[in-house]
């Protein structure tokens, strides 16, 4: 956040709304051509009085411009108090002229009052007069030494007060930021499966920056009302603010009040519904621990039903406070209410097939956290099944995270859901040619199997000849272990174990096949089993020893 950049854009803004507003003449019709246009006689930025009639085919604006020559002429010598008004009649005009001592500087006429407002020629006229003695008076204090070093020191102490205010507000600000990130930081704060822990460090940070800034903001508004009082002739603009910014609180007051009775329906309204929430929560958590069971809401399915469950809530409560909302019958809000219907249904295509395909994953039930899994070529342990993606461990420890709209169009394996009390299967196939008896071969497959670490006595392993090819037998082994997750391992032992036992008893395994017999068996002595660098079992409980 650079506050001095929001200073000097706020200084720039402070000073156009403080600049005294011209007559303007009506559209399509330009001053100097318009006899009957309304001017405004303005002295030292001081309104004195409105000429809406030309006198003797003067118009308004020339009779302005002759006023403003008459008064600049006035000696600098402190007589305001020498004005004064007359009443005067000159043919069929009627009004009162303001005098400067002896000398006439302008007139006001019945046609120059304003017919809807009752104004009269006397209090009109007094008012001209109050208003340009004030000015004469600024004119003759604006050109005292003493007056413009008073208001340049004051100046210059409310410039560094204004600095230190802008420094404590950025040092107050980052301290905010600070003290917010560290007490509602999580490392998991997620929704619908989404880490939204960055969009809410977003908000945090822009509505810190705004805070902020609407600090700075109204010091910088009060440190230019206070500049501009300090001048005789930029006064009248000091009051300006002044008057904005009571408007402004005022109305803000108003609003304030007439919301009350909204602002208090939404209360109670996010109350209720913060309490059915809550409700919610606890009833589905308690079948998702098997506490509670129903028929129609299985336990695995608890959580993602919970979660819509209280969507859905939100946005029923929501749909009632609508219209208790402050300014949600304005058109600015219904504006932007339909932007943003617009810009959720241009961009919510995908997040809508990704949450449909959610739903058909979770209450499917194909997969639960914990359970091994295969969809297309990745292989791994489910960790969190959302409502838009699924998360899988592969067997590298890596977290794989697949679409829901991907993995609804896929074929998913589950290993771990019929495991059962035998436990999950693993298998295991060689190709073994036709001069090798097949008893022999499926009694080698089985003692590879038994001599294969976390491979279960019972149910026992057994062999199934899968096909009989043109040049070899097709063999697979299949045996049951303890837990899905040692899949992997227990299948790398498993080929070992088959290695070992084809090669102590000389018979060759042929893969895929073979087209003629070589002229000797292909297979490693068992005296070659541990050959360089490999270490023997017996070596390598030694060095462990």
């Amino acid at each position: 956040m650079d506050l001095l950049k929001v200073a000097g854009s706020a200084v720039l803004l402070l000073l156009a709304l403080a600049a005294p507003l011209q007559a303007q003449p009506p559209p399509g019709r330009p001053a100097q051509h318009d006899a009957t246009a309304a001017a405004t006689l303005k002295v030292w930025s001081r309104p004195i009085a409105e000429f809406r009639v030309p006198v003797r085919q003067v118009p308004p604006a020339a009779r302005a411009t002759n006023a403003v020559r008459r008064i600049d002429a006035l000696p600098d010598d402190g007589r305001s108090a020498a004005i004064h008004a007359e009443r005067a009649t000159v043919g069929d005009l009627r009004g009162m002229i303001i005098f400067a001592g002896a000398e006439t500087l302008f007139a006001i006429v019945d046609g120059d009052l304003d017919p809807t407002s009752g104004e009269t020629l006397e209090g009109v006229s007094a008012r001209a007069v109050e208003q340009l003695r004030a000015a004469l008076q600024a004119r003759t204090e604006q050109r005292r030494l003493p007056v413009m070093l008073r208001g340049l020191a004051l100046s210059v102490g409310a410039t560094l007060v204004l600095l230190a205010a802008l420094w404590a507000i950025r040092r107050s600000a980052d301290r905010a930021h600070l003290r917010l990130t560290s007490v509602i930081h999580h490392p998991a704060i997620s929704w619908l499966g989404r880490d939204v822990w960055p969009l809410l460090a977003t908000l945090q940070r822009a509505m810190v920056h705004a805070t902020a800034s609407a600090l700075a903001f109204v010091s910088l508004y009060l440190w230019l009302a206070f500049v501009l009082r300090e001048f005789p002739y930029t006064r009248p603009w000091s009051g300006l603010l002044g008057e904005y910014l009571t408007t402004v609180l005022a109305r803000l007051g108003a609003g304030a009040l007439e919301a009350l009775p909204g602002l208090f329906a939404v209360v109670v309204i996010f109350i209720v519904t913060r309490f059915a929430v809550r409700a919610v929560d606890v009833f589905f958590r308690a079948v998702e621990r098997g506490a509670v069971t129903l028929s129609s809401v299985q336990a695995d399915t608890a959580r993602a039903t919970r979660r819509i469950t209280a969507v859905l809530i939100w946005i029923f409560a929501l749909t009632i406070a609508y219209e208790y909302i402050p300014g949600s019958e304005t058109d600015a809000f219904k504006a932007i209410g339909i932007f943003t219907g617009l810009v959720v249904s241009l961009g919510s295509a995908g997040l809508v097939n990704h949450l449909m395909s959610g739903l058909v994953v979770v209450y499917s039930r194909a997969l639960r956290p914990g359970e091994l899994v295969q969809s297309g070529e990745i292989v791994g342990i489910v960790h969190e099944v959302g409502l838009l993606s699924t998360k899988l461990v592969s067997p590298k420890h890596e977290e794989i995270t697949i679409p829901n709209a991907v993995l609804a169009g896929t074929t998913v394996t589950n290993y771990s859901r019929l495991a059962g009390e035998a436990g999950a299967m693993v298998s295991a196939s060689v190709t073994i040619g036709y001069d090798q008896p097949w008893r022999q071969v499926h009694a080698l497959l089985v003692l590879a199997a038994e001599r294969t670490p976390d491979v279960r006595k019972e149910p026992a392993p057994y062999v199934l000849q899968r096909a009989l090819s043109d040049f070899a037998v097709q063999y697979e082994v299949r045996a049951h272990i303890e837990t899905p997750e040692a899949r992997f391992r227990v299948l790398s032992d498993l080929y070992a174990q088959i290695q070992d036992a084809f090669n102590e008893f000389g018979v060759q395994i042929m893969v895929p096949a073979f087209e003629s017999q070589p002229e000797r068996s292909v297979g490693v002595p068992k005296s070659r089993w541990f050959a360089a660098p490999a270490a023997s079992p017996n070596e390598s409980s030694r060095k462990s020893a």
